[in-house]
């Protein structure tokens, strides 16, 4: 059985309505204005909906009508079994469009980051018509002297061709959850950005990199050594240590 939610037709999903967030309300606004003026965009009849995969949303936005006036919506989105369909809303919720006016006459809109690695990644060009800010147990200037340190060596890890292979992917991705699981313990315990370098070796012991040891041997290129090396990544050097080591082994 089909249902009608917001102009829009679906089927075998249930939905539970939520506070819009910043980056949803950014997503519609360029969705809107990919066809319409700044101007004229809110007072439009046209409807759209923005699905944000990362967090399993989908957010409306509704023109006004004569019997209701414009407004966003966002909803968690559940599959069910067909027949099953149910929109749960809450009026308690704001749904007004001033976000989007805020938005169209050239302000951002403020989103705190929900852990240091999203913000990071909005730090590296996800962030348009956003001010991202930092969860404030990390707002202090060894937090960002860190978080500069693991900007690095994401950027070391995208510099390199090897890690760019599913196994690079895991491998850097591992490292970095590592990494920033040690720096709340430093930052907790009112340890430095030295600190934090320090353990980034014992930490990467506990990272899985065998595969990534064996990608870089299979390859058997020294142009990858030379590609990745010298490099301010201690994870990017301790794959490649990693990989010495097995070519040591096999000698």
């Amino acid at each position: 059985m089909s249902i009608q939610l917001h102009s829009f037709i679906s089927s075998a999903k249930r939905y539970i309505q939520v506070e819009s967030q910043p980056h949803q309300i950014v997503g519609i606004f360029k969705k809107i204005t990919c066809a319409k003026s700044y101007r004229s965009f809110v007072l439009e009849s046209a409807n759209t909906c923005y699905e944000c995969e990362e967090d399993a949303t989908i957010t409306f936005y509704q023109a006004g009508s004569s019997v209701s006036p414009p407004g966003i919506w966002t909803y968690l989105v559940y599959e069910c079994p067909d027949g099953e369909e149910k929109v749960f809303s809450d009026e308690s919720i704001d749904t007004s469009t001033n976000p989007l006016w805020e938005l169209a006459s050239g302000k951002t809109l403020s989103k705190v980051a929900v852990d240091l690695l999203e913000y990071i990644q909005y730090q590296q060009g996800n962030a348009e018509y956003l001010d991202v800010q930092l969860p404030s147990e990390w707002d202090t200037s060894t937090g960002r002297e860190i978080i500069q340190l693991l900007i690095e060596e994401i950027n070391a890890g995208e510099s390199a061709s090897i890690f760019a292979e599913e196994a690079g992917k895991e491998y850097i991705q591992a490292a970095l959850q590592e990494f920033v699981a040690a720096a709340q313990e430093i930052l907790e315990a009112g340890g430095t950005s030295r600190d934090f370098e320090a353990t980034q070796y014992y930490v990467l012991k506990k990272v899985k990199s065998d595969r990534i040891a064996n990608l870089i041997l299979e390859y058997n290129d020294y142009r990858i050594w030379q590609e990745a090396l010298p490099s301010k990544s201690k994870a990017v050097e301790y794959a490649f240590n990693k990989a010495l080591s097995l070519i040591c082994r096999l000698k």
